[in-house]
């Protein structure tokens, strides 16, 4: 099978150190025609800027324990959510969606549910307040709530709504460890729902959690535990409509500054084309204290005829956070070349036909 090399020339943009640079991906397009059969040869370099990304979608999903003990912080959340939903939009560049979800005791105790997803992922921000206005503080059976429970929930049911390449956060607000194992109303995830279930619930899914303990949250350590799965944070202590826009936006920041893993994402590619990634990622503790960048060696085969046109994804743990957009196209002969084709292979039936009869 023969190889086509491509040579990428990457440029370097020099700027101040007060002007943020986008995380990106080189080269931003590529396109590629030959034979079917023919494989091209690609270096992708994608780069991690320094900073706060505003090149990826952030889906934000609030949740809160509204047993009868959270009055004081569920009024707080309320009447601050438009001011968090503002600060967080303006902090990654604006393609910002959020969801509301809130989780009780269980309903063998009383309470009317378990978890109740009030609000499902939109940009809609009037519906995100209208979610959060539906909480009220009541119920409760014993001390121990429904966490494990309404997280998995939030990470693994279809019905939150996270968009495809988004970098996904949950942050919690709870006064009260879970039981574990919690759960005890049929819903699609299998049951009981443990703090191991809850965890690779939310990792699978690259779920991170900001979690607000506003008691004894952290009680057995679960919230910790959580939190350092998911690559999350964990703050203790009330907030007051002052400083909660500032705590929670100091969590996120945190959260964002940190990462592990950066891949490519292929999955648009379609069947048409052949595709092989090395390495398949970068995996270690990362910053984005520093411009950081990675090399990729991509392979594409060009299996079927025709003109697939797709895209390719950088990733940082899970989230794109930038775009290539690739062709690959079968070289197929122009009508003139059959025409001559044609008339060569007539000529040479013919040319045999006349050696035949000459014997």
């Amino acid at each position: 099978m023969k190889k086509f090399s491509v040579l990428v020339g990457v440029i370097a943009l020099l700027a101040s150190s007060s002007l943020a640079m986008a995380d990106s991906i080189t080269p931003s397009t590529f396109t590629a025609s030959g034979p079917t059969g023919a494989s091209y040869n690609v270096n992708k370099i994608v780069t991690v800027s320094a900073g706060t990304p505003t090149t990826t979608p952030v889906d934000l999903f609030f949740l809160s324990d509204t047993t009868g003990s959270m009055g004081g912080t569920i009024s707080t959340v309320k009447s601050s959510a438009s001011a968090i939903m503002t600060s967080v939009s303006s902090t990654f560049g604006g393609n910002v969606a959020f969801g509301v979800g809130e989780y009780k005791d269980r309903t063998t105790a009383g309470d009317a549910f378990d978890f109740r997803l009030n609000q499902a992922i939109t940009t809609n921000k009037t519906l995100v307040q209208t979610g959060i206005n539906a909480w009220v503080a009541g119920g409760g059976g014993d001390t121990p709530e429904q966490n494990l429970y309404a997280l998995s929930q939030v990470a693994a049911n279809p019905a939150t709504g996270w968009r495809t390449g988004s970098a996904k956060l949950v942050v919690w607000f709870g006064d009260a460890v879970s039981h574990d194992p919690s759960g005890s109303a049929p819903e699609p995830l299998p049951r009981p729902v443990t703090q191991a279930d809850t965890i690779t619930n939310l990792t699978s899914n690259n779920v991170k959690v900001a979690a607000v303990n506003v008691g004894n949250l952290d009680g057995t350590g679960q919230a910790t535990a959580i939190k350092t799965a998911t690559g999350g944070a964990l703050f203790t202590g009330v907030p007051d409509p002052s400083n909660i826009v500032a705590i929670i936006d100091g969590m996120i920041e945190d959260i964002f500054s940190k990462y592990n893993t950066v891949s490519l994402d292929t999955s648009e590619v379609p069947g048409g084309v052949g595709v092989t990634v090395s390495p398949g990622s970068y995996t270690g503790e990362f910053d984005r204290s520093i411009e950081r960048t990675f090399n990729f060696e991509v392979t594409f085969t060009d299996l079927e005829p025709g003109t697939h046109t797709f895209n390719i994804y950088a990733t940082v743990d899970g989230a794109r956070i930038a775009t290539e957009s690739d062709s690959i196209t079968s070289a197929v002969p122009e009508p003139a070349t059959m025409l001559l084709l044609g008339s060569g292979l007539i000529g040479l039936a013919g040319y045999g036909r006349k050696k035949f009869f000459k014997k």
